[in-house]
C-alpha cells in the first residue's frame, strides 16, 4: 500500500490551490492518470474551500484565519479516499432555488462514489471515496511519476 498523503493547510484562500497541486502529484505518483484524477481533485477543492468559507467563515476578500484544514489521502483496493477535516462550525446548506451558491455538496457527490459528512462541536469531517482506478492498474506497483 502506498504511503498516505498528509497535509495541514492554513485557513486561507491559497490553500485549495495548494491542495489541488499536492493531490495531483500524489495521485500521479501512485498510478492515476489525469482523466482519472480530475473529478476527485475537483471534489477536494470544493471540500477545502467549504472548510475555509463555511467552517471558518472566511470570505473571498478576508485575510487568512487562524484555523487549519487537514487533508489525508489513502489508497487501498484500487480506491482513493480523502479526509478533509476542520475545527470550524458546520453551517447547513441553504435550500434556495434562486441562489447560484450552495452547490458544493452536490458537486462533490457528482465527482466521487461516496461523500460522508460528520459535523460535531469540534468541527467537520468530510470523507470522499473516489472511483476505482481504471484499466486494471495497480497503484501499489506504480513507478514514481512525481515531478
Amino acid at each position: 500500500m502506498p504511503p498516505p498523503l498528509d497535509l495541514v493547510l492554513a485557513a486561507d484562500w491559497v490553500s485549495p490551490s495548494i491542495a489541488r497541486d499536492k493531490v495531483r502529484r500524489w495521485l500521479r505518483a501512485n498510478g492515476w492518470t489525469p482523466p482519472q484524477m480530475d473529478d476527485i481533485v475537483l471534489a477536494i477543492n470544493e471540500a477545502v474551500s467549504n472548510s475555509i468559507e463555511h467552517g471558518y467563515g472566511i470570505g473571498a476578500e478576508d485575510p487568512a484565519g487562524a484555523g487549519t484544514v487537514e487533508l489525508r489521502g489513502e489508497i487501498a483496493d484500487h480506491h482513493v479516499t480523502f479526509t478533509v477535516r476542520d475545527k470550524g462550525v458546520w453551517r447547513p446548506p441553504v435550500d434556495d432555488p434562486k441562489s447560484t451558491r450552495g452547490q458544493g455538496l452536490r458537486l462533490m457527490r457528482a465527482c466521487v462514489d461516496q461523500v460522508t459528512i460528520d459535523a460535531t462541536d469540534e468541527g467537520t469531517t468530510v470523507v470522499l471515496r473516489g472511483r476505482p482506478l481504471q484499466d486494471g492498474q495497480d497503484p501499489s506497483s506504480a513507478e514514481d511519476r512525481s515531478e
